[in-house]
């Protein structure tokens, strides 16, 4: 093999188990596949709707990865808890969507609507002028 062609070879299955990355917090090296940092218990990435496993809106599947159950489990206690809570366990659900981003890197609806609406007041942009040739 040239050495050009080194770049593109696949990863071996023993070497994406070995990544590692540093974390924020304690700046303790930790496996790719962790969810909490072994030493300081901190998250190293926060809790998003963007995992594998969502059905509707991801909810569910955020919950079940945070907690280490399976979603399906989640579900089951979320209908549960829908017939016997009367409407509250949707209002806590639509909660969760609101303030979980869809992505990790991603922002969550509320604070997206939130930005929209305070740059609605803004009067520091430039109006736009429209020039007729």
């Amino acid at each position: 093999m040239r050495a050009t062609d080194a770049k593109w070879e696949r990863p071996q299955k023993g070497d994406v188990m070995d990544a590692k990355r540093r974390c924020a917090t304690c700046t303790e090296e930790v496996s790719l596949e962790v969810r909490r940092c072994p030493r300081c218990g901190a998250r190293t990435e926060p809790m998003h709707r963007g995992v594998d496993g969502r059905l509707l809106t991801g909810v569910c599947a955020a919950l079940g990865r945070e907690l280490g159950v399976d979603a399906a489990l989640i579900r089951v206690g979320f209908v549960v808890a829908l017939a016997v809570s009367g409407g509250t366990a949707l209002m806590v659900y639509l909660l969760l969507w609101a303030f979980t981003p869809p992505s990790a890197t991603g922002t969550a609806p509320l604070r997206r609507t939130y930005n929209w609406l305070s740059g609605l007041g803004n009067s520091e942009r430039t109006p736009r002028v429209e020039r007729r040739v």
